[in-house]
């Protein structure tokens, strides 16, 4: 957006810049001028019917009859810029002068003698046709425009006229410069369409790399799966065999015992293995949350609860921490909309996890806050985590902790984790492992019901 915006900027600058040199030609510049010079004509010519300048008529012009001359011609020509003129009559010729917006120190009282000639010449024929006439002197550096119309319908005999100074860019260079803004205008406008065809075939390309990429993770990712599969398959499967064939190479006596040895490891592996089944099942089915009201302090109370026993046998002390600001709004009837069923799977798996983790005198906690990024406490995130002050993550397995098969655990199947992550983001939020000096910390972030 940004890129076409430039260039759309780019080319109505270009087209601006083409319409000013187009207007600085010879013909443009001189056409003004002859115009303003007529308007200005026309206007003297109006203030002189106001101001009745018959007395100019007189063999010698009284100074009121100059002064209201000069006053018409100030009013006349002060708003045209560059625009001198005054009154002309046969014998005395010029009668009245004044050049308003003359850039000169000072006021310029007197006619330009250099153009008399021609000034005479137009007052002339205008006073012979009762109607305005202009002329033309060209120049190489400049042309002069003269515009010349009768006075007064009482006084044919005095005649205004006006006189403009047009300064001229030389054709040879104004052509050459429109040509160049045009072929340059051409080429901004060439280059877009260009331009846009390129970016639509580099989208067209990068849909189809992205398509790759994705085809290439979900092959990745099958082949960690499969590979991760195979693994956790392989172990209950050789148990079970080296089980079963020494029960089978056991002399008489000890075969019997050593059978039901056999049948008790197979029991075990095969409860492995559904757990395994039914946690990978789990993971390729879409979970369908049923969120309702749920009273947080009793949910954390009972996952605590549930596991204090195996928390007791491996001397690992647990313990709830619930922030006092979270404490206040459940105090209040807030509760946030949980599935009870799935995020008890999700702390049960987290809370196994970290005892599993924990030597004995260790410490494990359930704990839950409103917080996060957004700024009104109103529609702040529930966090919950649990920490332990464990062995840690390795670091090899931080990037991946949340992927199936991924287990420091021995007997873990790698797929706790990958569960909880999935019941998380079926609530809308998001799990993270969270910074701590000492062990582990599991943070999970849900969305606070609006109030």
């Amino acid at each position: 957006m940004i890129l076409w915006l430039t260039i759309s900027a780019v080319a109505l600058v270009l087209a601006w810049l083409l319409l000013l040199l187009s207007r600085q030609g010879t013909d443009q510049q001189v056409s003004r001028a002859r115009d303003a010079a007529g308007v200005s004509c026309s206007a003297l010519q109006a203030g002189a019917a106001r101001m009745g300048l018959a007395g100019l008529m007189a063999d010698t012009p009284s100074a009121q009859a100059r002064s209201a001359a000069q006053a018409v011609l100030d009013l006349a020509l002060r708003e045209r810029p560059g625009m001198e003129g005054g009154f002309w009559r046969e014998g005395p010729g010029v009668v009245a002068y004044a050049f308003p917006t003359y850039d000169g120190s000072g006021i310029k009282r007197d006619a330009p003698s250099a153009e008399m000639e021609r000034i005479a010449s137009t007052a002339q024929r205008a006073r012979d046709s009762a109607g305005l006439v202009t002329d033309l002197r060209p120049g190489l550096r400049e042309a002069v425009v003269f515009a010349a119309c009768p006075a007064q319908a009482d006084a044919p005999a005095l005649v205004a006229w006006t006189l403009m100074r047009v300064p001229l860019i030389s054709a040879d260079v104004v052509n050459p410069l429109i040509l160049a803004v045009s072929l340059l205008l051409g080429m901004v406008l060439v280059s877009g369409l260009w331009l846009g065809r390129m970016l639509r075939r580099w989208q067209r390309q990068s849909a189809q790399m992205e398509q790759q990429l994705l085809s290439a993770e979900r092959l990745a990712t099958l082949g960690r799966l499969s590979a991760g599969l195979a693994h956790e398959i392989r172990n209950p499967l050789g148990t079970m065999r080296m089980k079963a064939e020494n029960a089978l190479a056991a002399p008489a006596p000890l075969r019997e015992a050593r059978s039901q040895g056999a049948l008790e490891a197979v029991l075990a592996q095969t409860a492995r293995l559904e757990d395994l089944v039914s946690s990978l099942l789990a993971l390729t089915q879409p979970f369908r949350v049923q969120p309702e009201p749920v009273d947080l302090q009793q949910l954390l109370d009972e996952r605590l609860q549930a596991h204090a026993e195996l928390a007791q046998a491996r001397g690992v002390q647990l313990a709830t921490a619930v922030s006092a600001g979270l404490a206040r709004d459940l105090q209040d009837g807030h509760r946030p909309l949980l599935d009870p069923v799935q995020m008890a799977r999700a702390l049960d798996n987290l809370l196994l996890n970290a005892l599993a983790h924990t030597a004995a005198g260790g410490r494990v906690e359930l704990g839950a806050d409103r917080g996060g990024t957004t700024v009104s406490h109103r529609n702040s995130p529930l966090q919950l985590w649990v920490a332990d002050d464990g062995t840690g993550i390795a670091p090899e397995l931080r990037d991946t902790l949340f992927e199936p098969f991924t287990t420091a655990r021995p007997g873990g199947t790698g797929l706790g984790l990958a569960l909880v992550r999935e019941i998380v983001l079926a609530h809308g939020g998001r799990i993270a492992l969270g910074k701590t000096t000492q062990g582990t910390r599991i943070e999970m972030e849900f969305p606070w019901p609006a109030s």
